[in-house]
């Protein structure tokens, strides 16, 4: 019995290992190939998942990159028209001059003959431009297109809007020696009910003292940039069978297509999309832009179908709508053969398995013949490596998922994960009595990077300062990269506001110092907006959204600031935006009117002047205060408009009551810088005075001081240009800038204007005294006018008048009135401004 169990003993050493690694090897195979096809489900979806993020991602970002460059090019229709049409007529001034210099032996009608027939039939812009020649009578010399009409005159021709565009032309050249100049004029033949704007450069020919210019159309410029860049549209590639297509969005006429197109066989440009279609892309494009899906077309009779994925987005102002997308097709083929890498990945990883173990099955039973106590040392070394399989495997499913929540620029956390774990964070400050901030970023001027020195460089500049920012972050904190150069980060362990304040502070402070990328020193900063938990609200969206909001009135009012959220900064944005909005019809409604403010010689205790300030009253807002108004118009471009809108009212209303003569009382009126930078703006002031019939002298144009010092030296010649023009320049709160005495120094001003905050105080302080005294000093040693502001009481006016002080205004003679009760007043009181004779008003704006 004894032997029998030793036999069995010895069978069971040699035979147990071997079924027991047999058992065990299949079990793991089992095991694992089960495993295996879950991780590789799971594996699968979320690939499928980021790749089509990323494909709608890549798709979305190449319509906003065309966008953006649409919008260049259109904004740079005008000044390529300008530059195309001042080297034209350079080209022929330089014909004429050759011709000149080589014929001077002969007479005048000679050579005149001469450059005429070397003039005539160059054309140029599509076969449309030509040039025209006039002597300063506007005679035409020459003309290329209309021959009979040289030795005709364009002195007294009008445009359609009456203006003598003829002499216009003549006198730009003489008097600057060449410049542009629009006017409009219909083309041959077309009808009058189009505002035909053409734009023209001329020069003059000394010797002769021609004009030679040409001028071009506005629209067909506009139309050939419009062509240019839906032939553009048409052969523009990107990617692997990334292209574009260009919509009307009035009718859904196709307008550009790739050859290649995905919207169907039978759709060529010229014909319409279906109007469900074009419905879905309205839909989208009037939210600024979105995805849309449809049914492409595989035959001609359309029985066979595929998906198509596109995002869509307007261009204004030309009622485009472009877009691009993917079929889920293609889409499909890509993530399939992703799917099967995976799967190959897999089999072959499952495949090393199950060779290795049945190689260790069949080197344990060969071994376990002779050495029994070697299994367990086998098994174990088996078992490392399926161990090992098993690590590799759960790398890369890590790594997959890695990928999945990450920015792939900087590494950060994206908007995927960053949703959770504010949401988490919120919980955990829930729970832990405290709050939570969420802190919207974005770096300023993070475009210039871009722009001057590339989107490799500002891709390095984004990872330094992702890592800049992960040096804040503590353990239960985060920051993710939001997109572009946005970032957000989430606090949710805060104890107070001012605690948020400092943490907003040190995210400033890490940008303090230059960063140096590929031996360029590189300067940011950034803003900041700010929303809290539970203050704001308990979603994570929507504390993003707060956060966005105030992000935007920051960027609006003062880059480089922090912002909290609250009730009021939403107020004032949806205020703001209504103004935008009221804004761009004012004119139209004619909403505003003109108060004006007398001034008083204090020599005489004479009227001298007014000051016109605007007044607007909205039905939606009420009263709009011109601080509001004039900076909202200054930002959307609309400053141009409204300026000489207002101008014309405050000429037409003095004018009305005060006609010209040798004792017409004088008019103030305030231009914004951005008006003076304007090249057409004196000529247009210049003209608006003749057609109202109001002398130049009597207008005193008012420019504040808060001229940057650098543009000193580029606005001198336009401030230069009005004063010749007739216009006196005053400057506005003088003293309450940084740089004074170089505006004295440097501008052709005849007024200076005392802030009325100095005025209000220098009969108590000291040093205020001593300030206005000397801005008085200043102006009478430069000879300058001097007008105080702001003079409300007999004290200030004693004192101002024993100074020297020119001119006063201010409630102490009168608040800004209306016109008619201006020359009411005058009529009744000769002496307006005299103490003595003066009856007080407490009149307000109404």
């Amino acid at each position: 019995m004894s032997t029998l169990d030793n036999k069995k003993l010895i069978t069971l050493i040699r035979y147990a290992p071997v079924a027991v690694v047999c058992l065990f090897s299949i079990s793991v195979n089992i095991i694992a190939i089960q495993d295996n096809r879950e991780k590789a489900l799971h594996s699968t979806n979320s690939l499928r998942e980021e790749l089509l993020n990323q494909r709608r991602e890549v798709v979305r970002s190449q319509v906003h990159q065309v966008y953006k460059q649409l919008i260049v090019e259109k904004s740079n229709i005008r000044s390529q028209l300008e530059m195309n049409t001042k080297q034209r007529v350079y080209e022929a001034y330089g014909i004429a001059h050759h011709i000149y210099a080589n014929n001077r032996a002969k007479s005048k009608e000679e050579i005149s003959a001469l450059i005429s027939e070397a003039l005539r039939p160059i054309r140029f812009f599509n076969g449309r431009g030509y040039y025209f020649v006039l002597n300063r009578y506007a005679n035409n010399v020459m003309h290329g297109v209309q021959p009979e009409l040289e030795g005709t005159s364009l002195w007294n021709s009008v445009d359609s809007h009456g203006d003598y565009f003829g002499r216009d032309l003549v006198n730009v050249a003489q008097k600057r020696g060449e410049g542009f100049l629009q006017w409009r004029f219909p083309k041959p033949g077309a009808t009058l009910d189009h505002d035909w704007s053409k734009l023209g450069f001329v020069k003059e020919f000394e010797p002769y003292e021609w004009v030679i210019g040409t001028g071009e159309y506005l629209s067909d410029a506009l139309d050939d940039t419009k062509q240019r860049l839906l032939h553009w549209f048409s052969e523009y590639e990107y990617g692997e069978n990334g292209y574009f297509f260009v919509i009307n969005k009035k009718d859904g006429t196709l307008l550009s297509l790739h050859h290649n197109d995905f919207m169907g066989l039978d759709l060529q440009v010229g014909k319409k999309i279906a109007q469900g279609l074009l419905e879905q892309m309205l839909e989208q494009v009037s939210h600024g832009g979105g995805f849309i899906t449809f049914q492409k077309p595989l035959t001609l009779s359309g029985k066979v179908q595929l998906e198509q994925v596109s995002y869509v987005r307007e261009v204004n102002g030309w009622d485009w709508i472009i877009g691009t997308g993917f079929s889920t097709g293609s889409f499909e083929k890509y993530l399939k053969i992703k799917e099967e890498q995976l799967e190959a990945f897999n089999r072959e990883s499952l495949s090393k398995l199950v060779v290795l173990t049945l190689i260790s099955t069949v080197l344990l039973i060969v071994v376990s013949l002779y050495v029994s106590n070697l299994i367990a040392r086998r098994f174990e070394m088996f078992q490392s490596r399926i161990t090992k399989d098993f690590n590799e495997l759960n790398k890369t499913k890590n790594k997959m998922e890695y990928m999945a929540l990450h920015d792939e620029l900087t590494g950060l956390p994206n908007r995927v994960s960053l949703i959770k774990e504010i949401n988490m964070g919120v919980a955990y400050a829930r729970d832990t009595k405290s709050r939570l901030a969420v802190m919207f970023v974005d770096l300023d001027n993070f475009k210039n990077v871009n722009d001057l020195y590339g989107h490799g460089v500002g891709d390095q500049l984004l990872e330094v300062v992702s890592r800049k920012f992960e040096s804040l972050i503590g353990v239960r904190d985060l920051v993710s990269r939001f997109g572009g150069d946005e970032f957000i980060f989430c606090f949710p362990t805060i104890k107070s506001a001012e605690e948020t304040q400092q943490i907003a502070i040190n995210i400033q402070n890490l940008l303090a110092d230059a960063i140096i990328i590929e031996g360029r020193v590189l300067t940011t900063s950034c803003s900041i907006g700010v929303a809290m938990y539970p203050e704001d609200s308990d979603d994570a969206e929507t504390l993003i959204s707060q956060a966005d909001t105030v992000l935007y009135r920051v960027k609006a009012t003062k880059k480089g600031s922090i912002l909290f959220y609250d009730d009021s900064v939403s107020e004032q944005i949806k205020y703001r935006m209504t103004v935008e909005d009221e804004l761009v019809r004012v004119i139209k409604r004619d909403e505003m009117y003109i108060c004006y403010q007398p001034q008083i010689d204090l020599k005489t205790n004479k009227l001298y002047g007014v000051e016109a300030l605007a007044r607007w009253k909205n039905e939606k807002l009420g009263f709009v205060s011109p601080e509001t108004f004039i900076s909202i118009a200054e930002e959307i471009g609309l400053i141009h408009s409204l300026g000489f809108y207002l101008f014309r009212k405050a000429c037409e209303g003095l004018i009305e009551k005060f006609p010209n003569g040798k004792e017409a009382i004088a008019l103030s009126f305030n231009v914004s810088p951005l008006q003076i930078f304007d090249p057409s703006f004196g000529m247009s002031l210049v003209q608006m005075c003749q057609e109202i019939g109001i002398d130049t002298d009597r207008i005193t144009l008012e420019v504040t001081e808060n001229i940057p010092i650098s543009d000193l030296k580029n606005i001198q010649p336009y401030l230069t240009e009005l004063r010749e023009a007739g216009f006196g320049l005053s400057l506005d709160d003088f003293g309450t800038g940084y740089s004074s005495l170089s505006y004295i120094n440097n501008l052709p001003l005849t007024e200076i204007k005392i802030d009325r905050a100095f005025v209000n105080q220098f009969l108590e302080n000291h040093q205020t005294e001593m300030l206005v005294r000397m801005i008085l000093g200043i102006g009478q040693s430069c000879g300058t006018r001097v007008v105080s502001e702001g003079v409300e009481t007999i004290e200030e006016l004693n004192k101002l008048t024993d100074m020297g002080c020119d001119l006063a205004q201010g409630y102490y003679f009168d608040a800004p009135i209306r016109i008619e009760e201006l020359a009411k007043k005058c009529s009744e009181n000769m002496e307006y401004g005299s103490p003595q004779a003066l009856t007080r008003y407490s009149i307000k704006d109404s």
